[in-house]
Parts: C-alpha cells; sequence; structure tokens
C-alpha cells in the first residue's frame, strides 16, 4: 500500500518523530493539531474559538495537501482543557464541516503540549475512490 505523508514544519515533528499526516491508500490520518502561527507561536491565546478555528484551518491544508477535504472527515477527537468551554470549540467544528458532519468526541485533559493551547484536534478522513 502507498503511503504518502505531510509535515507542517511544527518543532515537535522532529523531535517526536512524527508528521502533521499520513495518506495510507483511502485512508487519511491528521495527527494532533494545535493553533498555531506559520512562524511558530501560539496562535489566540485564551480565545477557544479562535484556536479551534485555526486547527482546522491546519488540519484542512494537510487534507487537501493528500488529496482530501473537510469533507471527507469521517471522525475528528477535540482534547480541550476546560470542557465548560465547549460551545466555543464546537461552533468552529460546526462550521468547519458544514453538513458533513463526522463522528466526534471532547474530551476534557488536565493540559497540552504549551500553556496557552486551549484544544488540540486530530482527524481521520475516507478519500472516495474515482
Amino acid at each position: 500500500m502507498d503511503r504518502r505523508r505531510v509535515s507542517s514544519g511544527a518543532p515537535w515533528e522532529d523531535q517526536v518523530g512524527y508528521c502533521r499526516a499520513v495518506r495510507a491508500g483511502d485512508h487519511v490520518y491528521v495527527t494532533g493539531t494545535i493553533a498555531l502561527e506559520p512562524d511558530g507561536s501560539s496562535h489566540a491565546p485564551g480565545d477557544g474559538y479562535a484556536q479551534a478555528k485555526r486547527c482546522l484551518e491546519i488540519i484542512e491544508s494537510a487534507l487537501l495537501e493528500l488529496g482530501a477535504g473537510l469533507p471527507q472527515v469521517v471522525r475528528t477527537r477535540m482534547f480541550v482543557t476546560d470542557i465548560s468551554r465547549w460551545a466555543e470549540y464546537g461552533r468552529a467544528h460546526a462550521e468547519a464541516f458544514g453538513p458533513h458532519r463526522p463522528a466526534s468526541t471532547m474530551v476534557e485533559v488536565r493540559r497540552l503540549i504549551r500553556d496557552e493551547c486551549l484544544i488540540e484536534i486530530e482527524a481521520d478522513a475516507v478519500v472516495d475512490r474515482p
């Protein structure tokens, strides 16, 4: 089976030994994604909606590089540091997927890789065969 990988240049990719996304056949797996700016700085500290939106933009970019898009996402997992803010994260998620709603999970975790990160999202997609 052919495998293709894309990198986002996140500072941890080389240190930890992972890539942003892998396509294996018709499946695309996007690793946990936090809200980073292109220069590696944190995006919108304190703003759950903006961070979720930025995570989904990064995920979409990786999917597009591998021949998929948000409509092909079948599952997302959201790891949040404050579940009481679920509506902020959920609004960004709903806007991104529109009528192509994936199966999804949101769980609260103690913390993420940076203290200012409120959310991390991962996604799995299935690309339709031609």
